[in-house]
């Protein structure tokens, strides 16, 4: 699906904003998506994977299992173009919670969600979660190169 009216993107970028991150690039149909499963893990749902996301642009993604967790271990990557990311029910909850504030506060923004989290392992890679920021021209120019 390559759908610019609904999208979910995610890709691995080196250095972006100054660390090793996962971008998760969404409209805002692929916001309240992300919503649902991130409450779905708030509320015991033992795993998720992304690949099973409606929205997603299956040309402009890296694969993402998402696990509860009895520890807050984050985002790490586990191989080429794959990451696990292992929270508690509590972190999928702030973590909602904050996807939830990035539309009510408007048309566009993100949010990094792994911030403010004091609990996370060092090593866990940072993810920005963002609301109509990078178009399509943004994928299209930088993704090839950062996760093939």
């Amino acid at each position: 699906m390559t759908d610019t009216s609904k999208h979910i993107r995610t890709g691995f970028y080196d250095d972006f904003k100054g660390y090793d991150t996962v971008l998760i690039s969404v409209d805002i149909n692929g916001l309240l998506e992300i919503e649902n499963v991130l409450l779905e893990l708030s509320n015991g749902l033992s795993s998720f994977d992304f690949s099973t996301l409606k929205s997603l642009d299956t040309k402009y993604c890296v694969e993402i299992k998402a696990y509860n967790d009895t520890n807050n271990i984050g985002l790490k990557q586990i191989d080429k173009g794959k990451f696990e990311w292992r929270l508690t029910k509590d972190k999928w909850n702030q973590f909602r919670e904050m996807t939830t504030a990035l539309y009510s506060n408007g048309t566009s923004g993100h949010q990094y969600l792994d911030s403010e989290t004091g609990d996370l392992y060092l090593d866990s890679l940072q993810v920005v979660l963002s609301l109509d920021e990078y178009p399509l021209s943004f994928w299209k120019e930088h993704f090839d190169t950062c996760n093939s």
